[in-house]
Protein backbone atom coordinates (compact mmCIF):
# COMPACT_ATOMS: atom_id res chain seq x y z
CA UNK A 1 0.00 0.00 0.00
CA UNK A 2 1.25 3.43 -1.19
CA UNK A 3 1.78 6.00 1.78
CA UNK A 4 0.01 8.97 1.94
CA UNK A 5 1.14 11.97 0.55
CA UNK A 6 3.35 14.32 2.07
CA UNK A 7 2.62 18.17 2.27
CA UNK A 8 4.87 20.82 4.12
CA UNK A 9 3.91 22.53 7.02
CA UNK A 10 1.10 24.98 6.20
CA UNK A 11 -0.31 23.31 3.42
CA UNK A 12 1.97 25.25 0.76
CA UNK A 13 2.81 22.84 -2.48
CA UNK A 14 4.05 25.72 -4.92
CA UNK A 15 6.78 28.32 -4.12
CA UNK A 16 5.76 31.95 -4.48
CA UNK A 17 7.53 34.09 -7.13
CA UNK A 18 9.06 31.28 -9.71
CA UNK A 19 8.37 30.17 -13.17
CA UNK A 20 6.73 26.65 -14.04
CA UNK A 21 7.64 24.62 -16.87
CA UNK A 22 5.68 21.59 -17.98
CA UNK A 23 6.70 18.62 -19.70
CA UNK A 24 4.41 15.97 -21.62
CA UNK A 25 5.22 13.19 -24.58
CA UNK A 26 3.11 15.50 -26.18
CA UNK A 27 4.78 18.22 -25.98
CA UNK A 28 7.33 20.12 -28.01
CA UNK A 29 11.26 20.92 -27.09
CA UNK A 30 10.63 24.52 -29.53
CA UNK A 31 7.88 25.73 -27.19
CA UNK A 32 8.37 27.66 -24.07
CA UNK A 33 6.92 24.94 -21.96
CA UNK A 34 5.22 27.65 -19.41
CA UNK A 35 1.60 26.03 -19.59
CA UNK A 36 0.68 22.67 -20.06
CA UNK A 37 -0.86 23.23 -24.08
CA UNK A 38 2.94 24.24 -24.96
CA UNK A 39 4.73 21.61 -22.79
CA UNK A 40 8.24 20.15 -23.80
CA UNK A 41 8.42 16.73 -24.92
CA UNK A 42 11.50 15.37 -23.48
CA UNK A 43 13.57 15.85 -19.89
CA UNK A 44 16.77 16.18 -22.24
CA UNK A 45 15.09 19.71 -23.14
CA UNK A 46 14.25 20.68 -19.61
CA UNK A 47 17.55 19.71 -18.38
CA UNK A 48 18.93 22.95 -20.68
CA UNK A 49 17.47 25.23 -18.09
CA UNK A 50 19.04 26.69 -15.37
CA UNK A 51 16.34 26.23 -12.50
CA UNK A 52 15.83 29.76 -10.59
CA UNK A 53 14.93 29.71 -6.61
CA UNK A 54 10.84 29.43 -6.90
CA UNK A 55 10.40 27.16 -10.06
CA UNK A 56 8.76 23.85 -10.73
CA UNK A 57 9.22 21.07 -12.98
CA UNK A 58 6.28 19.54 -13.89
CA UNK A 59 6.10 15.93 -15.65
CA UNK A 60 3.02 14.91 -17.32
CA UNK A 61 1.58 11.80 -14.80
CA UNK A 62 0.80 8.26 -15.51
CA UNK A 63 3.91 9.36 -18.54
CA UNK A 64 7.08 7.47 -18.63
CA UNK A 65 10.29 9.81 -19.17
CA UNK A 66 13.24 8.65 -20.55
CA UNK A 67 16.32 10.84 -19.45
CA UNK A 68 18.15 12.52 -16.48
CA UNK A 69 17.79 15.92 -14.71
CA UNK A 70 21.00 17.42 -13.32
CA UNK A 71 20.85 21.10 -10.79
CA UNK A 72 24.14 22.10 -9.96
CA UNK A 73 25.71 25.15 -8.34
CA UNK A 74 23.86 28.36 -9.11
CA UNK A 75 20.81 26.73 -9.29
CA UNK A 76 17.87 26.70 -6.54
CA UNK A 77 19.70 27.62 -3.40
CA UNK A 78 17.23 29.37 -1.29
CA UNK A 79 15.81 27.52 1.11
CA UNK A 80 12.31 29.39 1.63
CA UNK A 81 11.68 29.39 -2.51
CA UNK A 82 12.60 25.82 -3.34
CA UNK A 83 13.05 24.71 -6.51
CA UNK A 84 9.95 21.93 -7.16
CA UNK A 85 10.52 18.71 -9.73
CA UNK A 86 6.63 16.59 -9.03
CA UNK A 87 4.30 15.35 -11.37
CA UNK A 88 0.83 17.13 -12.53
CA UNK A 89 -2.39 15.80 -14.11
CA UNK A 90 -3.55 12.24 -12.93
CA UNK A 91 -0.75 9.96 -11.59
CA UNK A 92 2.70 10.70 -11.24
CA UNK A 93 5.03 10.74 -13.70
CA UNK A 94 7.88 7.61 -14.45
CA UNK A 95 11.44 8.69 -15.07
CA UNK A 96 13.88 5.99 -16.37
CA UNK A 97 17.22 7.62 -16.73
CA UNK A 98 19.53 6.14 -19.92
CA UNK A 99 22.23 5.84 -17.36
CA UNK A 100 23.53 7.05 -14.03
CA UNK A 101 20.96 8.87 -11.54
CA UNK A 102 17.78 9.86 -12.62
CA UNK A 103 17.82 12.97 -10.38
CA UNK A 104 21.09 14.40 -9.59
CA UNK A 105 21.67 18.08 -7.15
CA UNK A 106 24.98 18.77 -6.81
CA UNK A 107 26.51 21.55 -4.86
CA UNK A 108 23.13 23.73 -4.30
CA UNK A 109 19.79 22.72 -2.09
CA UNK A 110 16.50 24.38 -1.56
CA UNK A 111 15.33 21.76 -3.60
CA UNK A 112 12.15 19.00 -3.68
CA UNK A 113 11.25 16.19 -5.18
CA UNK A 114 8.09 14.61 -4.64
CA UNK A 115 5.27 12.56 -6.57
CA UNK A 116 7.50 10.46 -9.02
CA UNK A 117 8.42 6.89 -9.97
CA UNK A 118 12.35 6.48 -10.64
CA UNK A 119 12.86 3.42 -12.24
CA UNK A 120 16.30 2.07 -12.73
CA UNK A 121 17.54 -1.04 -13.51
CA UNK A 122 20.47 -0.85 -16.33
CA UNK A 123 23.94 -1.88 -15.36
CA UNK A 124 24.87 1.77 -15.13
CA UNK A 125 21.74 2.55 -12.92
CA UNK A 126 23.24 -0.02 -10.63
CA UNK A 127 26.14 2.27 -10.04
CA UNK A 128 24.61 5.20 -8.76
CA UNK A 129 21.82 6.64 -6.50
CA UNK A 130 18.04 7.18 -8.28
CA UNK A 131 17.54 10.33 -6.75
CA UNK A 132 21.15 11.96 -5.56
CA UNK A 133 21.86 14.46 -3.56
CA UNK A 134 25.70 15.84 -2.86
CA UNK A 135 27.92 18.45 -1.63
CA UNK A 136 31.40 18.76 -2.26
CA UNK A 137 32.20 21.42 0.23
CA UNK A 138 35.61 21.72 1.91
CA UNK A 139 34.89 24.71 4.44
CA UNK A 140 32.49 24.18 7.18
CA UNK A 141 29.15 25.13 6.35
CA UNK A 142 25.85 22.93 5.12
CA UNK A 143 23.54 23.30 2.34
CA UNK A 144 20.21 23.71 3.14
CA UNK A 145 16.97 22.40 2.28
CA UNK A 146 15.95 19.17 0.41
CA UNK A 147 12.75 17.41 0.35
CA UNK A 148 12.34 13.74 -1.17
CA UNK A 149 8.51 12.69 -0.69
CA UNK A 150 5.69 10.36 -1.92
CA UNK A 151 8.28 8.39 -4.11
CA UNK A 152 8.94 5.19 -5.60
CA UNK A 153 12.04 4.35 -6.35
CA UNK A 154 14.04 0.87 -7.39
CA UNK A 155 16.30 -0.18 -9.85
CA UNK A 156 19.74 1.83 -8.23
CA UNK A 157 22.53 1.09 -6.18
CA UNK A 158 20.80 3.28 -3.51
CA UNK A 159 17.05 4.37 -3.67
CA UNK A 160 17.70 7.75 -2.37
CA UNK A 161 21.15 8.73 -1.42
CA UNK A 162 22.25 12.45 0.60
CA UNK A 163 26.17 12.65 0.85
CA UNK A 164 29.32 15.39 0.79
CA UNK A 165 33.21 14.80 0.20
CA UNK A 166 33.02 16.80 4.01
CA UNK A 167 30.30 18.55 4.67
CA UNK A 168 26.97 18.19 3.04
CA UNK A 169 23.22 19.19 3.85
CA UNK A 170 21.26 20.01 6.59
CA UNK A 171 17.41 20.67 6.90
CA UNK A 172 16.74 17.06 5.02
CA UNK A 173 13.31 15.47 4.70
CA UNK A 174 12.48 11.46 3.53
CA UNK A 175 8.62 11.08 3.56
CA UNK A 176 6.02 9.04 2.47
CA UNK A 177 8.17 7.25 -0.21
CA UNK A 178 8.83 3.27 -1.15
CA UNK A 179 12.47 2.56 -1.87
CA UNK A 180 12.39 -1.15 -3.10
CA UNK A 181 14.83 -3.52 -4.81
CA UNK A 182 17.73 -1.54 -5.36
CA UNK A 183 21.29 -2.46 -4.59
CA UNK A 184 23.19 -1.75 -1.68
CA UNK A 185 20.71 0.41 0.58
CA UNK A 186 16.88 2.03 0.38
CA UNK A 187 18.40 5.33 1.34
CA UNK A 188 21.50 5.96 2.65
CA UNK A 189 23.47 9.21 3.94
CA UNK A 190 27.28 9.45 3.87
CA UNK A 191 30.68 11.55 4.14
CA UNK A 192 33.07 10.17 1.99
CA UNK A 193 36.02 11.78 3.73
CA UNK A 194 37.30 9.76 6.41
CA UNK A 195 35.37 10.46 9.83
CA UNK A 196 36.91 12.81 12.06
CA UNK A 197 37.01 11.81 15.86
CA UNK A 198 35.93 15.84 17.27
CA UNK A 199 32.10 17.10 16.57
CA UNK A 200 33.48 20.22 14.89
CA UNK A 201 34.46 17.95 11.78
CA UNK A 202 32.81 14.74 12.08
CA UNK A 203 29.19 15.01 10.87
CA UNK A 204 28.33 15.81 6.95
CA UNK A 205 24.68 16.44 7.78
CA UNK A 206 22.68 17.87 9.92
CA UNK A 207 19.01 17.82 10.77
CA UNK A 208 17.94 15.00 9.04
CA UNK A 209 14.03 13.30 9.35
CA UNK A 210 13.05 9.99 7.77
CA UNK A 211 9.27 9.84 8.11
CA UNK A 212 6.93 6.96 6.65
CA UNK A 213 9.59 5.36 4.74
CA UNK A 214 9.03 1.74 3.47
CA UNK A 215 13.04 0.18 2.33
CA UNK A 216 12.37 -3.48 1.39
CA UNK A 217 13.75 -6.22 -0.94
CA UNK A 218 17.32 -4.38 -1.38
CA UNK A 219 19.07 -7.38 -1.95
CA UNK A 220 22.88 -6.90 -1.84
CA UNK A 221 25.71 -7.47 -4.34
CA UNK A 222 27.13 -10.72 -3.83
CA UNK A 223 30.55 -9.36 -5.20
CA UNK A 224 31.00 -6.37 -2.74
CA UNK A 225 33.66 -8.40 -0.58
CA UNK A 226 34.67 -5.13 0.77
CA UNK A 227 31.91 -3.42 2.54
CA UNK A 228 28.46 -3.97 3.34
CA UNK A 229 24.98 -3.87 0.93
CA UNK A 230 21.71 -4.31 1.15
CA UNK A 231 20.39 -2.71 3.87
CA UNK A 232 17.59 -0.67 4.10
CA UNK A 233 18.09 3.00 5.93
CA UNK A 234 21.38 3.81 7.17
CA UNK A 235 21.70 7.19 8.26
CA UNK A 236 25.93 8.23 8.30
CA UNK A 237 27.42 10.86 9.74
CA UNK A 238 24.38 12.87 10.81
CA UNK A 239 24.71 15.67 13.82
CA UNK A 240 20.78 14.71 15.04
CA UNK A 241 17.94 13.78 13.23
CA UNK A 242 15.07 11.11 13.31
CA UNK A 243 13.62 8.00 11.63
CA UNK A 244 9.79 7.22 12.26
CA UNK A 245 7.13 5.65 11.61
CA UNK A 246 8.87 3.61 8.98
CA UNK A 247 9.73 0.09 8.19
CA UNK A 248 12.50 -1.80 6.47
CA UNK A 249 12.42 -5.67 5.52
CA UNK A 250 13.46 -8.47 3.59
CA UNK A 251 16.62 -6.72 2.82
CA UNK A 252 20.53 -7.82 2.28
CA UNK A 253 19.54 -11.19 0.93
CA UNK A 254 22.18 -11.01 -1.81
CA UNK A 255 24.81 -9.37 0.06
CA UNK A 256 28.24 -11.01 0.06
CA UNK A 257 29.06 -13.75 1.84
CA UNK A 258 32.62 -13.21 2.41
CA UNK A 259 32.66 -9.82 3.45
CA UNK A 260 33.39 -9.06 6.83
CA UNK A 261 30.51 -6.83 7.66
CA UNK A 262 26.84 -7.39 6.75
CA UNK A 263 23.71 -5.20 6.35
CA UNK A 264 21.38 -4.09 9.02
CA UNK A 265 17.61 -2.78 8.54
CA UNK A 266 17.28 0.05 9.89
CA UNK A 267 21.21 1.74 11.13
CA UNK A 268 23.22 4.75 11.86
CA UNK A 269 26.66 5.19 12.48
CA UNK A 270 29.11 7.97 13.29
CA UNK A 271 26.00 9.94 14.24
CA UNK A 272 24.62 11.45 16.97
CA UNK A 273 21.36 12.69 18.54
CA UNK A 274 19.37 10.58 16.49
CA UNK A 275 15.65 9.57 17.75
CA UNK A 276 14.76 6.24 15.76
CA UNK A 277 10.92 5.21 16.90
CA UNK A 278 7.83 3.72 16.08
CA UNK A 279 9.47 1.67 13.49
CA UNK A 280 9.41 -1.85 12.55
CA UNK A 281 12.16 -4.26 10.79
CA UNK A 282 11.69 -7.43 10.07
CA UNK A 283 12.87 -10.18 7.63
CA UNK A 284 16.29 -8.75 7.20
CA UNK A 285 19.53 -11.01 6.25
CA UNK A 286 23.19 -11.33 5.94
CA UNK A 287 25.15 -13.74 3.92
CA UNK A 288 28.11 -12.79 6.05
CA UNK A 289 29.24 -13.77 9.44
CA UNK A 290 27.57 -10.75 10.69
CA UNK A 291 24.74 -8.33 11.18
CA UNK A 292 21.51 -9.34 9.78
CA UNK A 293 20.07 -6.55 12.34
CA UNK A 294 17.07 -5.39 12.66
CA UNK A 295 17.89 -2.12 14.26
CA UNK A 296 21.83 -1.10 14.58
CA UNK A 297 23.36 2.01 16.51
CA UNK A 298 27.01 0.93 14.98
CA UNK A 299 30.41 2.68 14.81
CA UNK A 300 30.92 5.98 16.44
CA UNK A 301 27.05 6.31 17.09
CA UNK A 302 26.50 8.28 20.52
CA UNK A 303 23.45 10.21 22.32
CA UNK A 304 21.22 8.62 20.38
CA UNK A 305 17.89 6.71 21.20
CA UNK A 306 16.37 3.51 20.01
CA UNK A 307 12.78 3.77 21.28
CA UNK A 308 9.11 2.16 20.56
CA UNK A 309 9.82 -0.32 17.92
CA UNK A 310 9.01 -3.55 16.45
CA UNK A 311 11.69 -5.88 15.70
CA UNK A 312 11.22 -10.14 14.39
CA UNK A 313 12.86 -12.68 12.45
CA UNK A 314 16.12 -10.74 11.59
CA UNK A 315 19.02 -12.98 10.96
CA UNK A 316 21.32 -11.16 12.97
CA UNK A 317 20.37 -9.43 16.35
CA UNK A 318 16.89 -7.30 16.36
CA UNK A 319 18.72 -4.29 18.45
CA UNK A 320 22.97 -3.46 17.91
CA UNK A 321 24.96 -1.16 19.76
CA UNK A 322 28.54 -1.74 18.51
CA UNK A 323 31.73 -0.12 18.29
CA UNK A 324 34.87 -2.25 16.56
CA UNK A 325 37.09 1.39 16.55
CA UNK A 326 38.98 3.13 19.83
CA UNK A 327 38.65 6.24 18.30
CA UNK A 328 35.14 6.00 17.58
CA UNK A 329 33.32 4.69 20.32
CA UNK A 330 29.46 5.13 21.24
CA UNK A 331 28.30 6.10 24.02
CA UNK A 332 25.60 7.45 25.49
CA UNK A 333 22.26 5.45 23.77
CA UNK A 334 19.43 4.83 24.91
CA UNK A 335 16.98 1.64 23.88
CA UNK A 336 13.62 1.78 25.77
CA UNK A 337 10.34 -0.08 25.27
CA UNK A 338 11.38 -1.74 22.18
CA UNK A 339 10.11 -5.41 21.37
CA UNK A 340 12.56 -7.78 19.96
CA UNK A 341 10.93 -11.49 18.77
CA UNK A 342 12.91 -14.54 17.48
CA UNK A 343 15.59 -12.58 16.31
CA UNK A 344 18.61 -13.89 15.60
CA UNK A 345 17.36 -16.58 13.17
CA UNK A 346 20.73 -17.68 11.47
CA UNK A 347 23.84 -15.71 13.06
CA UNK A 348 25.69 -16.65 15.83
CA UNK A 349 26.40 -15.01 18.44
CA UNK A 350 24.17 -12.62 18.14
CA UNK A 351 20.85 -11.99 20.39
CA UNK A 352 17.66 -10.70 20.75
CA UNK A 353 20.03 -7.62 22.16
CA UNK A 354 23.52 -7.37 20.97
CA UNK A 355 26.22 -5.10 23.00
CA UNK A 356 29.86 -5.49 22.18
CA UNK A 357 33.33 -3.43 21.27
CA UNK A 358 33.80 0.19 22.15
CA UNK A 359 30.72 0.92 23.86
CA UNK A 360 29.66 2.66 27.36
CA UNK A 361 27.12 4.51 29.22
CA UNK A 362 24.14 3.05 27.47
CA UNK A 363 20.81 2.13 29.05
CA UNK A 364 18.50 -1.05 28.05
CA UNK A 365 15.03 0.00 30.16
CA UNK A 366 11.66 -1.83 29.85
CA UNK A 367 12.04 -3.29 26.98
CA UNK A 368 10.93 -7.08 26.07
CA UNK A 369 12.66 -9.54 24.66
CA UNK A 370 11.67 -13.23 23.15
CA UNK A 371 13.90 -15.54 22.06
CA UNK A 372 13.56 -18.82 20.64
CA UNK A 373 15.55 -22.02 19.88
CA UNK A 374 16.77 -22.36 16.41
CA UNK A 375 18.18 -25.61 15.88
CA UNK A 376 22.21 -25.70 16.88
CA UNK A 377 22.33 -22.22 17.16
CA UNK A 378 23.00 -20.24 20.29
CA UNK A 379 20.32 -17.78 20.34
CA UNK A 380 20.19 -15.73 23.63
CA UNK A 381 18.13 -13.05 24.32
CA UNK A 382 20.93 -11.05 25.38
CA UNK A 383 24.37 -11.26 24.11
CA UNK A 384 27.23 -9.47 25.20
CA UNK A 385 31.11 -9.58 23.63
CA UNK A 386 33.86 -7.97 25.01
CA UNK A 387 34.63 -4.25 25.26
CA UNK A 388 31.14 -2.32 27.11
CA UNK A 389 31.43 -0.66 30.11
CA UNK A 390 28.86 0.98 32.14
CA UNK A 391 26.09 -0.63 31.02
CA UNK A 392 22.95 -0.88 32.48
CA UNK A 393 19.58 -3.61 31.83
CA UNK A 394 16.97 -2.09 33.36
CA UNK A 395 13.46 -3.08 33.98
CA UNK A 396 13.35 -5.63 30.78
CA UNK A 397 11.71 -8.70 30.13
CA UNK A 398 13.98 -11.63 28.80
CA UNK A 399 11.44 -14.77 27.60
CA UNK A 400 12.97 -17.67 25.88
CA UNK A 401 11.81 -21.51 25.04
CA UNK A 402 15.24 -22.95 26.39
CA UNK A 403 17.45 -20.88 25.28
CA UNK A 404 19.97 -19.42 27.31
CA UNK A 405 18.86 -15.82 28.75
CA UNK A 406 21.87 -14.04 28.81
CA UNK A 407 25.77 -15.08 27.85
CA UNK A 408 28.43 -12.43 28.74
CA UNK A 409 31.84 -13.30 27.09
CA UNK A 410 34.94 -11.31 28.68
CA UNK A 411 35.68 -8.69 30.91
CA UNK A 412 32.57 -7.04 31.99
CA UNK A 413 33.05 -3.08 33.41
CA UNK A 414 30.07 -1.80 35.37
CA UNK A 415 27.71 -4.02 32.96
CA UNK A 416 24.57 -4.22 35.55
CA UNK A 417 21.31 -5.98 35.17
CA UNK A 418 18.18 -4.52 37.59
CA UNK A 419 14.43 -4.73 37.94
CA UNK A 420 14.54 -7.29 35.01
CA UNK A 421 12.19 -10.29 34.49
CA UNK A 422 13.15 -13.40 33.20
CA UNK A 423 11.71 -16.81 31.96
CA UNK A 424 13.36 -19.51 30.25
CA UNK A 425 11.77 -23.16 31.19
CA UNK A 426 13.73 -26.10 30.30
CA UNK A 427 16.91 -24.08 29.70
CA UNK A 428 19.96 -26.24 30.46
CA UNK A 429 21.91 -23.32 30.71
CA UNK A 430 20.09 -20.06 31.85
CA UNK A 431 23.13 -17.98 32.04
CA UNK A 432 26.45 -17.89 30.77
CA UNK A 433 28.50 -15.31 32.27
CA UNK A 434 32.13 -14.95 31.85
CA UNK A 435 32.66 -19.00 31.29
CA UNK A 436 30.82 -19.71 34.27
CA UNK A 437 27.29 -21.79 33.05
CA UNK A 438 24.35 -21.00 35.69
CA UNK A 439 20.83 -23.35 35.50
CA UNK A 440 18.41 -20.79 36.73
CA UNK A 441 18.56 -16.69 37.17
CA UNK A 442 18.64 -17.30 40.84
CA UNK A 443 21.99 -19.07 40.72
CA UNK A 444 23.93 -16.27 38.63
CA UNK A 445 22.29 -13.33 41.17
CA UNK A 446 23.52 -15.32 43.84
CA UNK A 447 27.05 -15.76 42.45
CA UNK A 448 27.60 -12.50 41.09
CA UNK A 449 25.22 -9.54 42.48
CA UNK A 450 23.51 -9.01 39.31
CA UNK A 451 20.18 -8.14 39.98
CA UNK A 452 20.31 -6.64 43.81
CA UNK A 453 20.60 -3.10 44.99
CA UNK A 454 22.45 -3.42 48.34
CA UNK A 455 20.87 -6.41 50.14
CA UNK A 456 17.55 -6.59 48.15
CA UNK A 457 16.83 -8.84 45.48
CA UNK A 458 15.14 -6.87 42.64
CA UNK A 459 14.82 -9.47 39.55
CA UNK A 460 12.25 -11.97 39.12
CA UNK A 461 11.97 -15.88 37.61
CA UNK A 462 8.66 -16.26 36.76
CA UNK A 463 6.55 -17.34 33.23
CA UNK A 464 4.74 -13.77 32.16
CA UNK A 465 2.17 -15.30 31.03
CA UNK A 466 2.23 -14.02 27.69
CA UNK A 467 -1.49 -14.14 25.21
CA UNK A 468 0.22 -12.98 22.14
CA UNK A 469 1.57 -15.52 19.74
CA UNK A 470 5.25 -15.56 18.75
CA UNK A 471 6.42 -14.05 16.61
CA UNK A 472 5.09 -10.85 17.33
CA UNK A 473 4.19 -9.38 13.84
CA UNK A 474 2.40 -6.18 14.66
CA UNK A 475 1.91 -3.59 17.22
CA UNK A 476 -1.62 -4.86 17.87
CA UNK A 477 -0.12 -8.17 18.76
CA UNK A 478 2.42 -6.61 20.72
CA UNK A 479 -0.93 -5.93 23.53
CA UNK A 480 -0.40 -9.75 24.28
CA UNK A 481 3.35 -9.32 25.86
CA UNK A 482 1.99 -7.35 29.13
CA UNK A 483 2.48 -9.27 31.91
CA UNK A 484 -0.48 -11.62 31.88
CA UNK A 485 -0.21 -13.17 36.00
CA UNK A 486 0.58 -11.93 39.36
CA UNK A 487 3.90 -13.70 39.38
CA UNK A 488 5.19 -11.55 36.73
CA UNK A 489 3.10 -8.45 37.73
CA UNK A 490 5.35 -7.07 40.28
CA UNK A 491 6.28 -3.29 40.55
CA UNK A 492 10.14 -2.52 38.26
CA UNK A 493 13.00 -0.78 40.00
CA UNK A 494 11.79 2.83 40.28
CA UNK A 495 14.45 4.26 38.59
CA UNK A 496 13.33 7.89 39.25
CA UNK A 497 13.91 7.33 42.90
CA UNK A 498 16.92 4.83 43.51
CA UNK A 499 19.15 6.12 40.12
CA UNK A 500 17.43 9.71 39.04
CA UNK A 501 16.91 8.46 35.55
CA UNK A 502 13.18 9.30 34.06
CA UNK A 503 12.42 5.90 32.31
CA UNK A 504 10.25 7.87 29.28
CA UNK A 505 6.41 8.85 29.30
CA UNK A 506 4.36 5.86 27.70
CA UNK A 507 5.00 2.57 26.72
CA UNK A 508 5.55 1.01 23.35
CA UNK A 509 1.67 1.41 22.94
CA UNK A 510 1.61 4.87 23.88
CA UNK A 511 0.05 4.17 27.61
CA UNK A 512 1.22 6.02 30.10
CA UNK A 513 3.47 5.22 33.01
CA UNK A 514 1.56 4.15 36.05
CA UNK A 515 3.20 5.10 39.24
CA UNK A 516 4.15 1.40 39.51
CA UNK A 517 5.52 0.17 36.52
CA UNK A 518 6.14 -3.30 35.71
CA UNK A 519 8.88 -4.71 33.80
CA UNK A 520 8.88 -4.60 30.00
CA UNK A 521 7.93 -3.06 27.12
CA UNK A 522 3.60 -3.24 27.30
CA UNK A 523 1.90 -2.14 30.65
CA UNK A 524 -1.08 -4.09 31.54
CA UNK A 525 -3.73 -1.43 30.88
CA UNK A 526 -5.45 -1.79 34.27
CA UNK A 527 -1.98 -0.70 35.19
CA UNK A 528 -1.32 2.73 33.55
CA UNK A 529 -3.36 4.69 34.57
CA UNK A 530 -4.79 6.39 31.65
CA UNK A 531 -6.07 5.41 28.13
CA UNK A 532 -3.62 6.24 25.28
CA UNK A 533 -0.97 9.34 24.66
CA UNK A 534 1.55 9.03 22.42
Amino acid sequence: MLPKPYRPPGGLYGSAGGRTFYVSPQGDDSADGLRPGSAWRTLHQADQVRYRPGDRLLLQGGETFKGSLRLGKGEAGRPRQPVIVSSYGRGRAVVVPRKGPAIEVVDTAGVEVRDLIVRGGSAKARKEGGIGFYSDLHSPGRLAHIVVSDVDVSGFRHGVQVGGMRWGFRDVRVAHSDLHDNTDAGLITYRLAPEATGAQEGFAHADVVVDAVEAHGNAGNPASDDRNTGSGIVLGSVDGGSIRNSSTHDNGARSSAVAKEGPEGMWAHDSRKLVIEHNESYRNHSNSEADGDGFGLDLGTSDSVLQYNLSYDNDGAGYLLYSADTARPSHGNVVRFNVSTRDARRLEPYGGFYIGGYVHDARFVHNTVVAALNGPLHTPAVMITPGPRSVALWNNQFVTDGAPLVVAVGPLKGVEFRGNHYYAPGAERAVEWQGSFYSSPGDWWAATGQETIGDELVGVDANPCFTAGLPVRSLAAAKGLAPGCDAARGPAVDLRARFGVDPGPVDLLGHRLGRRPVAGAVQPEADTGASDEG
